[in-house]
Formats: structure tokens, sequence, C-alpha cells
């Protein structure tokens, strides 16, 4: 959090959702689809980690990815967590 520059109020959110796409399990695979790592990134979005594919394996550079992404999409994490709850996906 400290590396993007994320305020520590959204720590919370940002655990949650990790749990919910991973259970915190580093380099995780979806068998369904290219989703991948602690946030569950897709093929697609892989470049938002610090070295695209290659972060996958390095829980900093899988937070990192998943990070951007969420403050990409949603502007919080409490946004992302809102969302996530009413659709079950993000």
């Amino acid at each position: 959090m400290a590396i993007e520059g994320v305020a520590l109020t959204q720590f919370n959110d940002l655990l949650w959702l990790m749990a919910q796409e991973s259970s915190g399990v580093v380099d995780v695979r979806n068998g369904k689809s290219s989703a991948r790592g602690l946030y569950q990134l897709l093929r697609p979005q892989y470049e938002l980690n610090p070295n695209g594919e290659k972060s996958f394996g390095n829980a900093v550079e899988e937070c990192q990815g998943g990070i951007r992404y969420i403050l990409g999409r949603y502007h919080t994490a409490a946004s992302a967590r809102l969302f996530w709850e009413k659709h079950h996906w993000y």
C-alpha cells in the first residue's frame, strides 16, 4: 500500500477483496478463466503488475497490480467491495 501511495484506511477493504478472490494464495490460478494472483487479474490486466506476467509469484507485486486495478476502476477499495458484494465479482 505504501509503494502505491494508498491510505491505510483502505486496508480492510483491500484485504477483504483479496480474501474473496484468492484466499490470500499467491499466484493462484482460476481454471475457468485467465484470472490469476491475489486479486485474480484477467490477462488484459496483467500489465498492471509492475513486471507484468512475471510479477506472479511475488506477493508484493501481485498486490500492486490488484491495487492499481481496483483504484483505476472503482477509485476506492470500499467501492470495489460494494460492487463485489452485489455481483460476487469485481
